[in-house]
């Protein structure tokens, strides 16, 4: 529950596919005290449409001039390079991957990370992260595939079957890449925080406990991490009695580099509202991030690009 908020919002309205631009300001927030949110309102000056195919985006990374991007569960295990008006110019099938809930992505200098993490109603025992090269995604043809590695994770103290499955810790969308290690965000529907989870890039099998955990009060969408500026950006919504609202969090990492230094937090609402799913870091733009939204009744599929 929101107390004591006061928002600045401009309204805007994005028909297809946005390619967008916002101005923004900063507020601070501090746990256990009231805080205050500025909007992010984007523009819809440029404008094109995205084909059905990509109406379920749950993840973006970039590689180059290129965003690429994948749907959630329903699709096959394929993957999509757009460029920046969100055309598709190269579909990649994972050849032994399967697309039970992808929900993110990450990347580093050498590696796609494709995240098989969504966990609705608590009842997986493991999930997946797909690691494919960037050299075999260059070289591959359109609608050609390649092969990941597929690697095995386990949440140390997850039950085999929550109390409620509607209402719980376990589910999981956000991913960074962050040094060596992976960091795993949890999208706790029970208590409205999420949990930091750090994977080991090179072990293939894994059994990870939480070692912290943040008031984000939101369910966590997506993560991305800048380490030229030493900073998150963590996306996410909550549902209320009209409807979806969704915000950023700007959070820097920690001095010791183990965990984020939540005194650092900035919270933005986002307008329009809708369920905006995923998130990345320009690497050629300092500053300047990405997000994407699904499509659905209430809002159209959309790209947008913000410049902090």
């Amino acid at each position: 529950m929101k107390t004591g908020t006061s928002r600045v919002r401009r309204f805007a309205h994005i028909a297809g596919l946005a390619t967008v631009v916002a101005s923004v300001a900063a507020c601070v927030y501090m746990p256990g005290q009231q805080h205050s949110e500025l909007g992010l309102s984007f523009s819809d000056a440029q404008t094109s449409k995205l084909v059905k195919t990509l109406e379920e985006t749950s993840g973006l990374a970039q590689h180059g001039e290129l965003l690429w991007t994948h749907n959630d569960s329903g699709d096959k295990a394929r993957i999509y390079a757009i460029n920046e008006q969100g055309e598709i110019q190269k579909t990649v099938l994972i050849e032994n991957g399967h697309n039970f809930d992808w929900e993110e992505m990450a990347h580093d200098k050498k590696h796609l990370y494709v995240a098989d993490i969504g966990d609705n109603f608590g009842q997986r025992e493991e999930s997946y992260l797909y690691r494919l090269a960037w050299k075999d995604l260059e070289n591959v043809s359109d609608k050609g595939s390649v092969k990941a590695t597929k690697m095995t994770l386990r949440i140390a103290g997850k039950p085999k079957q929550v109390p409620n499955k509607e209402v719980h810790n376990f589910d999981f969308e956000g991913l960074a890449n962050v040094g060596d290690e992976l960091w795993l965000f949890s999208k706790n529907r029970q208590d409205g925080h999420s949990s930091l989870y750090r994977l080991n890039k090179n072990e293939t099998e894994q059994t990870v406990s939480a070692s912290a955990s943040y008031p984000v009060d939101m369910l966590v969408t997506a993560v991305d991490y800048d380490q030229a500026r030493n900073e998150f950006a963590i996306l996410g919504y909550q549902l209320g009695w009209n409807g979806m609202s969704s915000f950023l969090w700007r959070v820097k990492r920690s001095a010791d580099g183990k965990s984020l230094d939540w005194s650092s937090a900035q919270r933005y609402d986002i307008e329009p509202d809708g369920q905006w799913e995923a998130v990345v870091w320009d690497s050629k733009q300092p500053g300047l991030l990405w997000l994407s939204r699904e499509g659905n009744q209430q809002a159209d599929v959309a790209l947008a690009k913000i410049q902090f």
